[in-house]
């Protein structure tokens, strides 16, 4: 079956699960090509694996010499089967020569792609991070279906107004949280994509209790609810990966008696913040300090000790001082005879 979550996170329908760092004994399993990864556009699954092909090839001794493996892909509607075919072939090879040093290969960009749902770990299982989205009427409601995913590098903002008969705190702020996030907090949420992401801790700022609280008295209830969310772009300057370094969920709350005499407007947003730090251009104006090897060949004789002499006298000495050098050195030779006042 392919979903709208399995059609990035299953390895079954993605190449890449099916031989990297994968070997036979010591062969290597080695791609014909490269293959996309599965996306999801327009209600389809597109890259999805439709068929896997190893040849396995062999001496006349039973010596496994190297290993190949091949894939028919195809697009599939989303919340639809897909019927898979394996199929091993054994091909013996009759003159053999030793096989070269096979080149693994590369692991997938394993960065962020702006637009991707940030993954978080809730419960042991990875899932989504998703929060308050648009609600029938503008009312609340704590199906989880109507919690949106929070996508990478986009900036929400949702509300909705919550009514509720309850008379306990304990209850009412349960309630709301689930209306903001789902019914159990995430623990940890995905640095970067993969099967296998690093993970990074999410940081709760939560509203202060009291332990005496009541409804006459007023409960502490979360209003508002944020996630703020710090990214960075890492590697080299012309493919950078983006990961995220950081993440919190920040909740302000505010007294009210229960039970509630009129509906109360929840908001919940989420922010991300870039904080790469690029470096210096390794190209640029030459400055004076770069001694060498600039104006090697000239000696130094523009350079004085990190200074530029700009004056024009000093420029017309520089000037002189070129052009005599190679005519002392064809006068010592004997070459040309004249002298130089």
């Amino acid at each position: 079956m392919v979903t709208s979550q399995s059609c990035t996170t299953d390895p079954d329908l993605s190449t890449i699960s099916y031989y990297f760092n994968m070997s036979l004994i010591t062969v290597p399993v080695i791609p014909l090509s490269d293959w996309p990864a599965p996306v999801k556009q327009n209600g389809f699954c597109l890259n999805v694996v439709k068929t896997v092909q190893f040849l396995v090839c062999y001496t006349p001794k039973g010596e496994l010499t190297n290993t190949s493996i091949n894939f028919t892909l195809t697009d599939v509607p989303l919340e639809q089967l897909v019927l898979q075919t394996h199929s091993v072939e054994f091909q013996l090879l009759q003159w053999y020569t030793p096989r070269p040093t096979p080149v693994k290969p590369n692991p997938p960009p394993v960065g962020l792609r702006k637009g991707s749902a940030v993954m978080a770990l809730i419960d042991g299982e990875m899932q989504p991070l998703k929060s308050l989205g648009v609600s029938e009427g503008g009312r609340c409601s704590s199906d989880p279906s109507r919690l949106s995913p929070i996508l990478f590098t986009h900036n929400t903002i949702s509300g909705c107004t919550f009514s509720s008969e309850t008379q306990n705190c304990t209850e009412l702020r349960s309630q709301i949280y689930e209306i903001f996030r789902g019914s159990t907090a995430p623990d940890k949420i995905a640095m970067n994509s993969g099967l296998q992401p690093n993970w990074t801790r999410v940081l709760i700022q939560d509203c202060l209790i009291d332990p005496q609280e009541s409804c006459e008295s007023g409960c502490s209830l979360p209003l508002s609810f944020s996630i703020q969310i710090i990214w960075a772009r890492q590697g080299f300057i012309e493919v950078p990966q983006n990961y995220i370094l950081g993440a919190k969920f920040l909740f302000r709350c505010q007294n009210v008696q229960c039970p509630l005499s009129s509906p109360l407007t929840l908001t919940a947003k989420a922010t991300f913040v870039e904080t790469t730090v690029y470096p210096e251009a390794p190209r640029g104006v030459p400055q004076p300090h770069w001694r060498f090897p600039f104006d090697f060949f000239t000696r130094g004789a523009a350079e004085l000790d990190g200074h530029l002499d700009t004056s024009g006298s000093g420029a017309e000495k520089v000037t002189w001082s070129l052009m005599a050098f190679p005519l002392l050195l064809l006068s010592e030779l004997g070459l040309i005879n004249f002298d130089i006042t």
